[in-house]
Order: structure tokens, then C-alpha cells, then sequence
């Protein structure tokens, strides 16, 4: 099966989301983070086409914990992630999501050091070359949370691929259903449990979510009413370190 998603241009580009309307705890921890919000990228039709996409040749799932790139580095612990999932490599659809996604990124197509933005792919500072967005990690992730359903607090890994691809930014597209409650991607400050502060992203249809993976930490809310389905992967970046020389 292969994924249709029709042009959709003229987007107007997304705004950098505001911390400073958030908790003064929550926008101390994390000024300066990339964090986007950005609703009706995709219309209901096109995430009913990328359920189906999912499902057409694959089954959901338990979800595991991964600790590296190979097949066997993974295990599953439900008290951490409780959620079924569908893995699916697929060049296509992740290239047609690029494209749909890129009028909003087009602060990430290129960073070095002393750009605004180059604090996404490294600590402020520690930039080394030149970082070029080249699209979206074909690894599609595709996640179902029913009832009860969860996944706790962590940051995302950054990965760093064999062909010397590397991740530094998430995308988690938001599929449905409607009148799903709970289930929002929780944005937590730092430190203890009991004193943190946070901003709830509701998994609306339609909606992406697209943030740094370096230092935020987030977790999937428990699911109180209806099925979420989510689509996650990672903007992926080439490094040209020559470009120091």
C-alpha cells in the first residue's frame, strides 16, 4: 500500500511555541528549547490513510523500550510504556510527510554555530560544522493507547544511524480518534516529581507536535476515554564537520 497525501501549499510557517505561557517553573527550565504546535496539518481523511497505511500489512503489537539500533535491543516493561505499536520502515510515506512538514522547519534546513536555533542538534557552544535537515527517519512508529494505556516520563534518544544520519528533533503526529480524553504529551519541568510544573499538548486529529530531543522531558498521559493513535519519528540531519576548516 502506498501512502497518498496531496500538496498543500501556501502553509503558513508555525510559530515557535511561547514559554512564557506556561508556568514560570516550566519556562525557566526550558527557555530557548524548539518546541512547535501546529494543528490541521493533516485532515481527518489523510490520518484514516495513515492508520491504514500501518495496518495493511502489519498487527499491533506490545510496545518495548529500545537501548540501541539493533532488532534485539529492546524490551518491554508495561509499568514504564503500556501501549500497543507498529513499527514501519517506509521511504515513501516519510518523504511525503517531509514535505508536508518543511514549510514549518525552515529555521532547522541549515544550522552552525552562532545561528539561533543551532542549540538543537548541540549544547549551546559545542557545535561543530554545518547541520543540514534531509528529511524524516523512515522508521515510522506507529502507536495505539487504549484505556489505562501510558507512557511515562524520559527524553527522547537522539540517534545516530550507520550511513551517519543523525536525529535530533521529534515529530509526533497526532491521528485520533475523536473524543479521545486524557492521553496529552506532558511537558515536565525539572526536579523532583512532587514540584513540577507542566503544559498538557492534547492529541488532537490532525495536530503535530514537533520538539528537540536533547534535555525535554515529556511523557504520554494516561488514556482515560477512547483510542489514541500517534505517528512519531525524527527529523534527521547530516553533519559536515569539513565546513570548521
Amino acid at each position: 500500500m502506498k501512502l497518498t497525501l496531496d500538496p498543500k501549499p501556501d502553509q503558513a510557517p508555525a510559530p515557535v511555541f511561547d514559554w512564557s505561557t506556561t508556568p514560570a517553573r516550566l519556562a525557566q527550565d526550558y527557555d530557548g528549547f524548539y518546541v512547535k504546535v501546529i494543528d490541521n496539518v493533516f485532515s481527518p481523511e489523510e490520518c484514516a490513510a495513515l492508520i491504514a497505511l500501518a495496518e495493511s500489512d502489519a498487527k499491533w503489537a506490545q510496545a518495548a523500550v529500545h537501548y540501541g539500533l539493533a532488532a534485539h535491543q529492546q524490551y518491554v516493561d508495561t509499568e514504564y510504556r503500556n501501549s500497543e505499536r507498529i513499527l514501519r520502515f517506509d521511504h515513501d510515506a516519510s518523504e511525503k510527510i517531509y514535505q508536508r512538514l518543511l514549510p514549518h522547519v525552515q529555521e532547522l534546513v541549515e544550522l552552525k554555530k552562532g545561528d539561533p536555533w543551532a542549540s538543537v542538534v548541540a549544547p549551546s557552544g559545542r557545535i561543530e560544522g554545518t547541520w543540514r535537515l534531509i528529511g524524516i527517519n523512515e522508521r515510522l512508529s506507529y502507536l495505539r493507547y487504549g484505556i489505562g494505556n501510558y507512557f511515562r516520563d524520559h527524553c527522547d534518544g537522539q540517534l545516530e544511524l550507520p550511513d551517519g544520519r543523525k536525529s535530533r528533533v521529534t515529530v509526533q503526529i497526532y491521528l485520533g480518534d475523536d473524543g479521545v480524553e486524557g492521553g496529552a504529551t506532558r511537558i515536565t519541568s525539572l526536579g523532583s516529581a512532587k514540584s513540577r510544573a507542566y503544559h498538557d499538548v492534547e492529541p488532537k486529529k490532525g495536530r503535530v507536535l514537533i520538539f528537540q530531543q536533547r534535555g525535554l522531558w515529556h511523557s504520554g498521559e494516561d488514556v482515560t476515554k477512547g483510542t489514541k493513535y500517534t505517528l512519531r519519528s525524527d527529523f534527521m540531519f547530516r553533519q559536515d564537520v569539513s565546513e570548521d576548516e
